[in-house]
């Protein structure tokens, strides 16, 4: 399936981070499960929105899980199984703890690809680390392998030390804590903030 299985779903990136927030889709994670990637479609829906892949590119993939449905459902499964395992794994490196070892192998399987052919090139009269472009007919590596190296530099960063989970325990979604303090508690003030506040004043009246 290529079509949005919730057209009027927006995506919110208040992860701060490219890996985060592929970490967020899925609502509610500490309660009531709500997935958000049901179908190829949500998956290049996300990417776009988030400046993943461009809008072309994003067309060019949508014409080819139309063109072949059955790997365009395998693509959604690999890709779900990833963002679970960063995830797990994000959630453990934070606090300090080894991810489980089926969380790396599955991370690891695409670090080689993600990091592959990498080169120098000038950039505004700078150097910058770029990347060769992903197989052309492969539809994760678009996705994955931008996400795949964000996580690469999240987990082996001094910005690891500012994951949160948010305070919400029913949302559990993660977030970089950016702020001075490093007091942020909620993903999302307007969201989850706010939610925790009605809850307060209803247990207090």
């Amino acid at each position: 399936m290529v079509t949005r299985s919730e057209p009027g779903y927006v995506w919110d990136f208040c992860g701060g981070q490219l890996a985060v927030d592929f970490t967020n889709t899925v609502g509610d994670r500490g309660a009531s499960r709500e997935e958000h990637f049901n179908a190829y479609g949500d998956v290049l829906a996300w990417a776009e929105a988030r400046g993943v892949v461009a809008r072309a590119a994003a067309q060019h993939l949508r014409g080819e899980a139309e063109r072949i449905p059955r790997e365009a459902r395998q693509a959604l499964g690999a890709m779900v199984a990833l963002r679970e395992s960063l995830y797990n794994a994000i959630v453990a490196a934070a606090a300090g703890r080894v991810p489980a070892a089926a969380d790396l192998a599955r991370i690891n399987a695409e670090v080689a690809p993600a990091c592959a052919r990498a080169h120098l090139a000038p950039r505004r009269r700078r150097l910058t680390l770029a990347y060769d472009a992903p197989d052309p007919a492969s539809l994760t590596q678009p996705i994955t392998l931008p996400v795949v190296r964000a996580a690469v530099d999240l987990l082996t960063s001094d910005a690891l030390d500012r994951v949160r989970t948010c305070a919400d325990a029913s949302c559990a979604w993660l977030f970089v804590d950016t702020t001075r303090s490093r007091t942020r508690r909620w993903c999302d003030m307007k969201a989850c903030g706010n939610r925790n506040k009605v809850r307060r004043f209803r247990g207090q009246a």
